[in-house]
């Protein structure tokens, strides 16, 4: 992080100065500087450390690390804890970021990568040549609508069909802990299925066996269903993202939409609140969690 976030402030410096000069193929001129400044330093981290400093702009200056802190800072009335406090978010805005950028011409983000370790989401986060480190992806969406369902959607999809989604990982430093983001493009959704030819049902209550499959003619006619076991909890997650590609995939092969009930609108014990034999089975199976992923897997099928 510090190395890239100071090749960034050098590109950025370097940009300005050939920008006046009205230098041709910039990027090239500054890639070679910052090779030779930060020689351990990745290349493609050094691309990206310029395509993060053309983000800024040239016209007014920079102040990296934030100017209200830094204005807070030479103030001499701040000392103590405060100052410290202040310091040490200074450096973390001013140090404290890494960028990958995704493109179509690579396979992969060669950089930082996601991965699926015993049924756990972790970032591979390449150090150096040939040196990673993994960490924990720990992210629940925050409701239905959220991007990140859809992102580990078309994740898995590339997992299974070997298609690379390019996508920039950015990482940043706070209060000691990192966060990240991922910018991506969304594909359109377009209706291929409707319940004109019937439709596939799911129910996620079905006691014992937690997750029930019929298959519904237009008239309403039951032609087959199967039952599914619920899920071991060591990968639980990365289960529930594979079944839902499942259901997708037998509702393709039917021509047939999904269709799920509403969880809003069940029973107070249905809904596994009432009675105590099915308060326990929430930590076996999450029907919210499951249909959201459904629903985005649905998106891109």
């Amino acid at each position: 992080m510090r190395k890239q976030s100071s090749a960034i402030r050098v590109a950025y410096n370097m940009l300005k100065e050939l920008e006046k000069e009205k230098t041709r193929n910039p990027h090239a001129q500054i890639y070679h500087r910052l090779r030779q400044l930060f020689p351990k330093l990745p290349a493609k981290y050094i691309d990206s450390a310029i395509y993060k400093a053309k983000q800024y702009s040239t016209d007014k200056p920079v102040v990296f690390g934030g100017k209200r802190l830094f204005e807070k800072l030479c103030k001499n009335y701040l000392t103590g804890k405060v100052r410290e406090k202040l310091k040490k978010q200074w450096k973390e805005k001013r140090q404290g970021t890494l960028i990958s950028i995704g493109s179509k011409a690579d396979k992969v983000n060669r950089l930082m990568r996601f991965e699926d370790l015993n049924g756990q989401l972790c970032l591979r986060i390449t150090i150096g040549n040939r040196e990673f480190i993994y960490a924990k992806v720990l992210r629940e969406p925050s409701n239905n609508k959220d991007k990140g369902l859809t992102f580990m959607a078309m994740l898995l999809e590339s997992w299974q069909t070997k298609n690379y989604i390019p996508h920039t990982v950015e990482l940043k430093l706070r209060n000691g802990e990192v966060y990240g983001s991922v910018s991506f493009e969304i594909p359109t959704p377009e209706v291929k299925y409707t319940k004109e030819s019937g439709v596939i049902a799911v129910y996620t209550n079905a006691s014992p066996i937690h997750l029930a499959v019929a298959e519904v003619s237009k008239t309403g006619e039951l032609l087959s269903y199967q039952t599914i076991l619920g899920l071991s909890q060591n990968s639980k997650d990365h289960q529930e993202w594979i079944l839902a590609h499942q259901l997708l995939d037998i509702a393709i092969q039917k021509g047939k939409a999904i269709a799920v009930e509403n969880l809003k609108k069940l029973k107070k014990g249905m809904r596994r609140d009432g009675k105590a034999e099915l308060r326990k089975k929430p930590h076996q199976w999450n029907a919210k969690k499951f249909l959201q992923k459904l629903k985005r897997v649905a998106m891109l099928k």
